[in-house]
Formats: structure tokens, C-alpha cells, sequence
């Protein structure tokens, strides 16, 4: 696609028609776009382009901004054969601020095309941040948009008590185009004038209400809402264009940003801020979502909020936001491994990387050790490692990666007695079978390293800068192992 920001029109229009395959869009009233706004944006994301490509730490298969600062996923959805991802982007700075949503689509969740800035804050009538929100279809089959409209605190919001931030209000945009990468706002003063207020229902403006998330169940679509306090607000909505919302109390006492629900078989996954996460049901009848376990999606704090689509093969996919990286390299952030989530047979999440990432592989090494270590021939900082440990009660087993030549330094991946410790962050983890096997799978993308742990049962990332000379790999086991190394493929020209 040619990059000619510029050249994108502010467009407003009326009861206009567009085809999207076999359904129709059809905008009631005008929608709003602000082409200056959007070309602004790219403009200060291209200044810092050069200084993020020079940086040798930065990952080279993880999605991410062509520059500036990266945080929450959003709104990832799949249609017409795309899977799109949204997420919170601060094009003129690579610390967070000014929150716009960037916007990248790819047919296999591994290959990332960047698309312009699809959400703006609309500064003009005192919004300053996007915040972050979800998509959703509305009864007709037609996709919207949703974000938290926020405010700096401003002399006329002194009676509204003590606050960091002003919460308008959940703002509505609509497609205008067929292939998604326009989108308007349903209303031309989102700060004053949101789709819907944060004040309404007995709320009151110091327990904030953002994030809006939507999901269906039991025919009815329900939103629910990151907030302040105690209780999970959840609205149903009352007609198919999604404008008419019912406050139906509060889903669940457990409540942070970033909630989602994601169906998984019978059960819902209800994941919270900082990737946390409760599995049980959903009674669209009462609104209620009954806690029945919990824990962690991974097990370092880097991995914060999720967002999620579900493709044509009806796997439900992850995207999250990975944090820490170094702030001042024209970069700063990115999102995670797209993961395909499922429950296990013991009620707990299981999360694999998307298979479609071995497209990346270039030429594989294979070694077997018994008692023993080996220095694999292949080394680099992008790479793909499965180790599969056999007999790991034994005693220790592990990698080593981005070892010194000399071996003197390395990240190490240690099993011993029941805790598998990735330099620092242990996991409580138990060999598997009779075999008493040990499985790592482990992805090196210059300072960003991915752990799945026996088939997706337990998670690890980490963010990493060991001297960058040290790429070396080296496994060693108490009992048997084999390990399969691939170095992998840029996603980026």
C-alpha cells in the first residue's frame, strides 16, 4: 500500500453506502475525520523512523510501531480474510502520551502491513487521549469501534473533586471505507458529547469508566468497562445499532483496565490488567460472571493487557502488550506473539504461539545430548529453539542463550527439582508422563525472548540486554534431550 498520508481527505457524509463482501455499511448522520490530524500523527512517527531502525536491539519479528511508543492491543478483529490489530500509539514521542491508536493488518498474524493512525484525539473541543477500547458488530453485521475519550483536568472541571484525568465517556466510530482503515466518529465533540457519558447510571466522575470491551452471549451483546472501586460495570445493548445501552449493574466484584471476555468452550476467560485472568461462567440472564479459578496468562510482569480476535477456524487469538524495553531509542514497546488460547483438560488457559510463525525458519539445526552439554552450531539473537528434556527429574536441564563465545556469560533457562527459573522469573512447573519430559519453546528476537512452557501450560517473556556480541546457545541436561534450532526471517522490508 502506498504510504501517501497526505493525500487522505477529511470526509464527512450522510447516509452513504459502502459494500464490505455481502454486507453493507451505511453511516446515520456524519461521520467525522480529521485527515490533518491523522497526517500530523504519521509525520511525527516518521521523524524518529531512522533513529528505531538503528537501534540493534530492536525486534525484527515482533509486531510493532515503524516508531515511537507502543502500549495497550486493541480492538483486534478478523474480517474478510484480515486479521486487524489496533493498539495505543504515541507518534511524537517514544514515551507515553498524546494516545492515538495505530492500526496494522495481516493475513497470518506472522507478516504486518502498518496502515495510518485510525483514532485521534479531537483536541480542538478538549479531548487529549484516545484511551484504549475494543470493536465489535453490531446486529446488522457491521463493525464498530470503541474508545475512552479522555481530558487533562482543566479549570472548568474543578468541581467535578479531585482528579488525575477527566473520563468523558465511551466514544463510538464507524468503517468508511470497505477495507477498514478509515474510521469516524460518530459524534464531532466526543469530550463533551460521548456515545456514552461516564456520569450516567450513578457514576460519578472520580470512579473513572474506560476500556470499553464488548462481548455476546445467549443472543445479546454486552459491553463492559475498566473502572475504578469494586464491581465490573456491564451495560446490554438494547437495539441492533449498539447507540441504546442498559446498565445491567455490575458483572463480577474482580475489575481492572483492559477487561476482556474471551468464550472458551463452555467457559469464559475473563482477562484483566497486567494479564491476569479468572475462568468460569457467564449467565446472560442475571449479567453475572461466576469466578471458578484464576491466575496469570504469564508469568513476568513485562506482559500486560490482551486483546483478542477469533478467525474463520474459530481459534481465538491473543495479542498483548509487551513493556520495559528502553525508552530512548526512537522506539519503545511492542506486542507479543499472537497466541492461540484454549483450556486444558485441568480447567487452566493453554496459549501456543500461532503455528503460521515456522514461515520465518530459515535452515534448522538438530542435536541429541544424553548427561551431558553441547554448544550448537547455530547462534544469533532471532531465533527459535524446542528442547525437549527427558527424564528432567533427574537433575538440572536448560539452555543457555546468547552465550559469550567464551561461555562465561549467558541467559540462563534452568529446570531443577520442580522450578523452572528463565534468569530470574521461576514458574512452578512439573515434568510430564511417565517420561517425565520437560518441553521449552523459546524465542529470541534481539531483546525480547518468548517461553512455552510443556505445550502453552505455562508462559514466560522477558526483556533482555546481554552485550550483543553474546548470541551463542548451548543445552544441557542430567537426563536426554534433543533440541531443534531455527534462525528466523525479518517480518519487516
Amino acid at each position: 500500500m502506498k504510504k501517501d498520508y497526505k493525500a487522505i481527505g477529511s470526509i464527512t457524509w450522510s447516509a452513504i453506502a459502502l459494500t464490505v463482501g455481502q454486507m453493507e455499511l451505511r453511516a446515520e448522520g456524519a461521520l467525522n475525520y480529521d485527515a490533518a490530524a491523522i497526517s500530523k500523527a504519521m509525520e511525527g512517527i516518521q521523524k524518529a523512523v531512522p533513529i528505531a531502525k538503528a537501534d540493534p536491539s530492536r525486534p525484527v519479528y515482533h509486531m510493532m510501531p515503524e516508531a515511537q511508543w507502543m502500549n495497550d492491543p486493541n480492538g483486534a478483529f478478523f474480517a474478510n480474510g484480515w486479521f486487524h490489530l489496533f493498539y495505543q500509539s504515541n507518534p511524537y514521542d517514544a514515551g507515553w502520551g498524546h494516545m492515538h491508536w495505530g492500526h496494522a493488518r495481516s493475513r497470518d498474524n506472522v507478516i504486518w502491513e502498518r496502515l495510518p493512525v485510525a483514532v485521534w484525539p479531537t483536541t480542538e473541543k478538549g479531548e487529549d487521549h484516545c484511551y484504549s477500547g475494543s470493536t465489535v458488530q453490531d446486529g446488522n453485521g457491521n463493525w464498530q469501534l470503541w474508545y475512552a475519550s479522555v481530558s487533562q483536568v482543566r479549570e472548568k472541571d474543578k468541581d467535578k473533586g479531585p482528579l488525575d484525568m477527566v473520563f468523558n465517556g465511551q466514544v463510538m466510530l464507524k468503517p468508511m471505507d470497505k477495507d477498514f482503515i478509515k474510521w469516524g466518529k460518530t459524534t464531532e465533540d466526543p469530550a463533551n458529547k460521548p456515545t456514552l457519558p461516564s456520569t450516567r447510571d450513578g457514576y460519578v466522575w472520580k470512579s473513572y469508566l474506560r476500556d470499553p470491551s464488548f462481548f455476546s452471549a445467549g443472543g445479546r451483546t454486552f459491553m463492559i468497562l475498566g473502572a475504578s472501586g469494586a464491581g465490573a460495570p456491564i451495560y446490554e445493548a438494547l437495539n441492533k445499532e449498539l447507540t441504546q445501552w442498559k446498565h445491567r449493574g455490575s458483572m463480577c466484584d474482580m475489575n481492572f483496565d483492559c477487561p476482556q471476555m474471551i468464550p472458551l468452550g463452555a467457559k469464559w476467560l475473563y482477562a484483566l490488567n497486567r494479564g491476569e485472568y479468572c475462568v468460569g461462567t457467564f449467565d446472560p440472564q442475571t449479567a453475572k460472571f461466576t469466578k471458578e479459578t484464576g491466575g496469570r496468562l504469564d508469568q513476568a510482569d513485562s506482559y500486560a493487557h490482551i486483546s483478542h480476535s477469533t478467525d474463520s477456524k474459530g481459534r481465538h487469538i491473543t495479542y498483548s502488550w509487551l513493556q520495559d524495553t528502553r525508552e530512548a531509542k526512537g522506539w519503545n514497546c511492542c506486542i507479543a506473539l499472537p497466541r492461540v488460547i484454549s483450556l486444558g483438560d485441568d480447567g487452566q488457559p493453554v496459549q501456543m504461539p500461532v503455528p503460521e510463525l515456522s514461515k520465518l525458519h530459515g535452515t534448522q539445526e538438530s542435536v541429541t545430548t544424553s548427561a551431558g552439554t553441547k554448544v550448537l552450531k547455530t547462534s544469533g539473537d532471532t531465533l527459535e529453539i524446542r528442547a525437549l528434556f527427558q527424564q528432567a527429574d533427574k537433575g538440572k536441564c536448560g539452555l543457555r542463550v546468547r552465550r559469550s563465545e567464551d561461555g562465561s556469560r549467558a541467559l540462563a533457562i534452568t529446570y531443577d527439582g520442580g522450578t523452572l527459573d528463565v534468569f530470574g522469573t521461576k514458574v512452578t512447573i512439573a515434568p510430564l508422563g511417565e517420561g517425565k519430559t520437560l518441553s521449552l519453546q523459546v524465542f529470541l528476537d534481539k531483546s525480547i525472548m518468548e517461553v512455552f512452557i510443556n505445550g502453552g501450560k505455562k508462559t514466560v517473556v522477558r526483556v533482555l540486554y546481554p552485550p550483543l556480541a553474546d548470541k551463542g546457545v548451548e543445552v544441557f541436561s542430567d537426563g536426554k534431550s534433543t533440541t531443534d534450532v531455527w534462525p528466523m526471517k525479518s517480518i519487516w522490508p
